[in-house]
């Protein structure tokens, strides 16, 4: 029987326990752990390892296209570039990244990707406002090797209590993904201290990022 056919799309839950992608209907007011912020003017920077290919990721989903599972996904996080100062930097502004790396097509629900810090087998989630930037989430199907998108940001200082630059990952299902953290080229890495703050997953790139 094809591997396709032995899959089943799992089902994802808000709140208890582990934290799951958090989808539209979950939470009507789009807050998870504190009142949802304002939104700000799109930004169309682009991620550094970002793609023709990756910005052109989604399709429209069809009705046996079955859920991404945690191990056909792979996460990363880009920063992006703060300009001059990024020493006195307080704030932290980068890219959530989802590609399948699998060789079957799956779809992302509408929603958002929670992140947690510990590693593997001990990650905890963080606190986070959730608000639907650039717009609403939306079903995103994902061919082999493509990408959705969405913007992160948070406060940040150096050394500050808590601050973690590894052992990151995505809340997937009753699991995690692994999440790399890519800083800028000359090794700048702020730790997300506190104010998380994430954007609704998206099937481009562009407009995505936080100002």
């Amino acid at each position: 029987m094809p591997f396709k056919r032995l899959r089943t799309t799992a089902a994802l839950a808000c709140g208890g326990g582990m934290i799951a992608l958090a989808l539209t209907g979950c939470n009507a007011d789009d807050k998870e752990a504190a009142p949802a912020a304002s939104s700000a003017s799109t930004n169309t920077t682009s991620a550094a390892n970002g793609t023709p290919d990756q910005q052109a990721a989604a399709y429209t989903g069809q009705s046996d296209t079955p859920s991404c599972m945690a191990s056909e996904l792979k996460a990363d996080l880009q920063l992006q570039d703060p300009g001059a100062n990024e020493s006195e930097a307080e704030k932290a502004i980068a890219t959530l990244i989802l590609t399948n790396r699998s060789g079957e097509t799956c779809y992302l629900p509408a929603g958002w990707a929670p992140l947690g810090k510990g590693g593997r087998n001990n990650y905890t989630a963080i606190p986070a406002t959730r608000v639907s930037y650039p717009g609403a989430g939306m079903r995103i199907t994902l061919r082999p090797g493509r990408s959705a998108f969405a913007g992160t940001k948070w406060h940040t200082t150096k050394g500050c209590p808590g601050g973690t630059t590894d052992g990151l990952g995505v809340a997937w299902h009753s699991t995690w993904i692994p999440l790399t953290y890519h800083g800028l080229d000359d090794g700048y890495q702020p730790p997300i201290c506190d104010s998380l703050t994430l954007g609704t997953l998206q099937p481009a790139m562009n407009g995505v990022n936080f100002t």
